[in-house]
């Protein structure tokens, strides 16, 4: 069978890789031997959770695939050099490349590239927040409001932005909803850029996605950001290498984990269509946008489309019941959510 090659081993990577173990034989490359839910990293922020409820391991998420811990640190049109543990380069052929690399964040949001053990990064982060007692949560997006409304039942927590609302890619009445819920749970919100120059025992950085495509170089076309460039079917500027998640270049509200795993399931079924000789899918059309905010362990909100459809205690329950599905790669079949009707 054809070789496939999957660089990261997120949401669009193990979507990928499980579309196409049965008709190419896939090889799948990431910095450490687990995956990590991050969208639940501010419960173990907050100390409500360890890190081992996030963490799983691949192989045993994803049998029948293959891993290899390693970094990728070059691409060309038949291989990739891969920089394992102990310092060698592994050169991995494939008949198709797919990257899937996603994004760094700061620490401790995202694992560093080369983290050799995200449990004690978890744990080390948990307790110097467990010493702080206030903790300035830095960036207005999704993921500052979270952390901030999960840390705010033990701390007092300060939440500055450079934007003039919350989480401004959601509806104005989640906007509304979000800084009611942050300033009832007695965080200070400080939007248009607050003073960052105070003293807090602890600080947590919510900004600065950067997708990790240096690696990349001159080999696909990317933007001026570094984002992959890539087509309606999601091919790259090379005829046999694709790219799916994060590290994409698209749109600024999609970048969302379950537009990961549409993506990578998407990818699959073209790599697919490739390897059999078969009619390609449609070009991809992203499905209608659904986002679950936690505002703290009991309350958020839930919009789908441009409407707030769910409030209050529930939206925690639903993302927790989103967890359990997606940790399992249970399927989110993007030929059914892309049919769904969009609400304005």
């Amino acid at each position: 069978m054809p070789r496939v090659v999957v660089v990261g081993a997120s949401f669009a990577g193990l979507y990928a890789a499980k579309g196409l173990r049965s008709v190419a034989d896939v090889v799948v490359v990431d910095a450490s031997d687990e995956w990590e839910y991050t969208p639940s990293v501010h419960e173990v922020l907050g100390g409500r959770r360890k890190a081992d409820t996030i963490l799983a391991s691949l192989s045993d998420t994803l049998p029948g695939v293959e891993f290899i811990r390693g970094v990728a640190v070059a691409a060309h049109e038949s291989e990739v050099h891969v920089e394992l543990g102990d310092g060698s380069i592994k050169k991995i052929p494939y008949d198709h490349l797919i990257i899937c690399v996603g994004c760094a964040y700061a620490r401790p949001i995202k694992a560093a590239l080369k983290s050799s053990d995200r449990r004690a990064q978890l744990a080390g982060a948990q307790s110097e927040l467990r010493g702080a007692s206030s903790v300035l949560v830095v960036g207005g997006g999704a993921v500052g409001v979270e952390v901030a409304g999960e840390l705010a039942a033990n701390h007092t927590v300060t939440l500055t932005a450079r934007e003039d609302e919350l989480v401004c890619d959601l509806p104005p009445a989640a906007r509304d909803y979000a800084l009611r819920a942050l300033r009832a749970r007695n965080v200070r919100v400080e939007l248009g850029g607050g003073d960052e120059e105070r003293s807090f025992d602890a600080r947590v950085a919510c900004y600065g996605a950067r997708p990790r495509t240096g690696w990349l170089a001159t080999f696909v076309d990317r933007d001026a950001r570094g984002f992959v460039r890539v087509d309606d079917h999601y091919r790259t500027s090379m005829k046999n290498v694709w790219a799916a998640g994060d590290c994409v270049a698209k749109d600024a509200d999609q970048y969302l984990a379950a537009y990961a795993h549409f993506e990578g399931e998407y990818v699959a079924l073209m790599v697919a269509s490739e390897i059999l000789g078969s009619a390609p899918p449609d070009p991809y059309v992203a499905p209608a946008r659904i986002v679950a905010l936690a505002l703290g362990p009991d309350d958020g909100v839930l919009c789908y489309g441009r409407v707030v459809v769910l409030r209050g205690r529930a939206v925690p329950w639903v993302k927790a019941l989103v967890e359990r599905w997606v940790v399992r790669l249970w399927p989110l079949p993007y030929e059914l959510f892309r049919r769904l009707p969009a609400l304005a």
